[in-house]
């Protein structure tokens, strides 16, 4: 197994070269690549975004350093964490997004990234829910087997992350998209066969499946050879809160019990980068 951690805003509290030398120094042997990492100025969501993305030569100013930096301090790109892809109430945010996700897929390829984590099309409220199953499944089936000639062309495998949706107002998680696991072997199964080969896999971020109340070791054992990247970390169990294992109620025996039953030797992924906030510069 690879235990590697996202880079969150370790770029832009540190700067590329230092970020990706601290994260050696603790230990990881590589990095999930956020897309915030890339611009962290502007949401994923915005013009100048996708603006960014489609500039060869501003997004080679990020690029470059930091496929020096992974090389200089031997760690790899595992996975590059795509926007979220939600159905957005707004066409254009929509349209932004898609754009974003193939470009990302192409990025895949020039920084030698094996795996993409793509969320599955979700209504993302559950206040105001304005999708039943069958149009959530059928608009993902869609899309994702509108990005197969990407991934194809690229060799990139996409990890479909397990999903969920809050109540806006009472900030409550609900389950969503893949939020069951045999509802993710279902998309997965389909996909695949839909491509003729293996070109999509599971994301398991089971600091969702806290929220939702999912064993994780039971998780793991319905989707089996499935399971291609795992996020871990660790909440209250209420909010995605992404803090450092063992800082929530997680039950980690659970866990370990599942990597043991289903013999997992992939990548285990620590989507906790978010907590070098926390903490002044010089103690990151």
């Amino acid at each position: 197994m690879k235990l590697t951690v996202s880079t969150s805003t370790a770029f832009e509290k540190l700067g590329i070269d230092s970020g990706l030398r601290a994260i050696r120094e603790a230990g990881f042997k590589g990095i999930n690549l956020d897309p915030d990492a890339l611009f962290p100025q502007k949401d994923t969501m915005d013009e100048e975004y996708l603006a960014y993305l489609m500039d060869e030569k501003r997004i080679h100013s990020t690029i470059n350093p930091i496929k020096e930096g992974v090389r200089k301090y031997g760690l790899a790109i595992d996975q590059i964490h795509a926007p979220t892809a939600y159905v957005a109430r707004k066409p254009r945010e929509t349209d932004i997004m898609r754009q974003s996700i193939s470009r990302c897929i192409e990025l895949c390829e020039e920084l030698s990234c094996p795996n993409i984590v793509i969320h599955p099309i979700c209504d993302g409220s559950a206040r105001y829910p304005s999708l039943s199953k069958e149009d959530e499944y059928r608009l993902n089936i869609q899309y994702f087997s509108s990005i197969l000639p990407l991934l194809k062309k690229y060799h990139v495998i996409c990890c479909i992350e397990n999903a969920y949706c809050l109540d806006w107002g009472t900030k409550k998680a609900y389950t969503s998209a893949c939020s069951d696991m045999k509802e993710a072997n279902r998309y997965i199964d389909e996909l695949n066969a839909i491509a003729g080969e293996k070109c999509f896999a599971f994301c398991m971020d089971i600091g969702h499946l806290l929220i939702l109340g999912i064993d994780p070791c039971r998780a793991m054992e319905k989707v089996g050879e499935r399971l291609a990247v795992l996020h871990i970390h660790d909440n209250g169990g209420y909010l995605d809160d992404h803090t450092a294992p063992f800082l929530g109620v997680y039950n980690w025996d659970r866990f370990i019990k599942g990597l043991r039953t289903i013999g997992y030797h992939g990548n285990i992924n620590c989507e906790t980068g978010c907590l070098i906030d926390l903490f002044p510069k010089e103690l990151t």
